[in-house]
C-alpha cells in the first residue's frame, strides 16, 4: 500500500493544476494513461465541488487529498474540506432535467466509483471514493515512486 497526501487552496485558479498533479501520481501505476482520465475525472468533480460549495463566495480555504493505492487492487480517495459541509450543498435536480446548469459531479463520482461515502466532523467534511482497477491494468513492475520522480513529469 502507498499513501500520499495532497494540499492547495481551493480556487478556481489551483483546483486543476492540482487535480493533474494527482492524475501524475496515480497514472505512474498503470499500463495504459488511458486508465487514468476515470480518475483524474471524479477526482477533478470531487475538488471542483469543493471550490464551488465548501466556503463562502470569495473566501477561499484549503482542500487535502489523501491517495491510497493498493497495487493490483484499487485506488481510494478522501477529499476534504474544513467549509460549510455537504448539508449546506443544494441538491441536484432530478436526473435529465433539463433546465440542469449544475449538479452533475456527484452523480459523475457515484457512476464511475465502487464506492462513495461522506462524513462531516471535526476532522473536516470528506467524501470517500474507491475505484477497483482490474489486475492486468496495472504496471508489471514494482514502482518505487517518490517525490522527485513525480516532479520531474
Amino acid at each position: 500500500m502507498h499513501n500520499y497526501e495532497f494540499s492547495t487552496t481551493a480556487l478556481r485558479e489551483t483546483y486543476r493544476p492540482f487535480v493533474r498533479g494527482i492524475a501524475a501520481t496515480m497514472a505512474a501505476y498503470l499500463a495504459a494513461p488511458t486508465l487514468v482520465h476515470p480518475l483524474e475525472l471524479v477526482t477533478a468533480e470531487a475538488c471542483a465541488n469543493v471550490v464551488r460549495h465548501a466556503y463562502p463566495q470569495g473566501q477561499p480555504g484549503p482542500v487535502r487529498v489523501r491517495l491510497t493505492v493498493n497495487p493490483r487492487v484499487d485506488m481510494a480517495l478522501a477529499v476534504t474540506d474544513w467549509g460549510r459541509g455537504c448539508a449546506a450543498c443544494p441538491l441536484p435536480p432530478a436526473v435529465g432535467a433539463p433546465e440542469a446548469t449544475s449538479g452533475r459531479g456527484l452523480r459523475i463520482i457515484t457512476c464511475l466509483c465502487d464506492a462513495v461515502t461522506g462524513e462531516t466532523g471535526p476532522d473536516g467534511n470528506t467524501l470517500h471514493l474507491q475505484l477497483a482497477i482490474p489486475e492486468e491494468q496495472w504496471r508489471t513492475s514494482n514502482l518505487t515512486i517518490t517525490e522527485t520522480s513525480l516532479l520531474r513529469r
